[in-house]
């Protein structure tokens, strides 16, 4: 298997932003899958990606359980995070390996990088809708209202991480023959699965 030809980065106006700034605007504007593709440092790449779910949907999990009291804060702050780990370790399998059979080029590290773009992205949304439910919270909000608010904003932030996940794909097929185009449709339907076992999980 020949060495892939390096891909050209998309680069923004003005210099980058140093730090965990810098990679929440690459995940954000989805500056990063060029990297994946090309396989830069993908551990550190995964080891940011998991840091950064755990850390921030653990955020909007302290919000989730605010209303009642410090020990559920302390249990909905890993529940969250738990709750995308556990579902991603269920569906990631499948996906890499339909992904293989169907042509994909990407390693292991590589299609686990690009899925933990999308949930890192899914937990930024988190934290920016986190205000939103604090401040219904907050002012009374009953027990059904807040449940009703809080599986909108994980519905929301879902449907927008897989939409990111699909649309960077599809650009990065136009730039490189390492993920066929036809593993783009396999990704909506894997998409569905996931959201249907983190609700199971849920």
């Amino acid at each position: 298997m020949g060495t892939p030809t390096a891909l050209p980065r998309s680069e923004p106006n003005g210099p980058p932003e140093p730090g965990l700034a810098g990679f929440f605007d690459g995940i954000m504007r989805q500056k990063d899958f060029a990297g994946i593709f090309e396989g830069t440092e993908l551990a550190k790449q995964v080891g940011l990606r998991l840091g950064a779910i755990f850390a921030l949907s653990a955020l909007y999990g302290l919000v989730m359980g605010a209303p009642s009291g410090p020990w559920q804060v302390l249990s909905s702050a890993l529940k969250v995070p738990i709750l995308y780990l556990l579902t991603l370790f269920v569906c990631f399998p499948v996906l890499h390996v339909v992904n293989v059979l169907l042509g994909s080029r990407l390693g292991l590290l590589q299609s686990l990088a690009l899925i933990l773009s999308a949930l890192t992205l899914n937990s930024i949304l988190l934290v920016a809708c986190a205000p939103v439910a604090l401040f219904f919270i907050l002012t009374g909000s009953d027990y059904h209202f807040q449940k009703l608010l809080h599986v909108t904003i994980f519905g929301f932030a879902g449907i927008w991480g897989m939409v990111a996940l699909w649309r960077g794909l599809s650009a990065m097929c136009e730039k490189s023959d390492l993920y066929p185009r036809q593993a783009i449709k396999i990704l909506r339907v894997w998409a569905l699965i996931f959201g249907f076992v983190g609700t199971q999980m849920a």
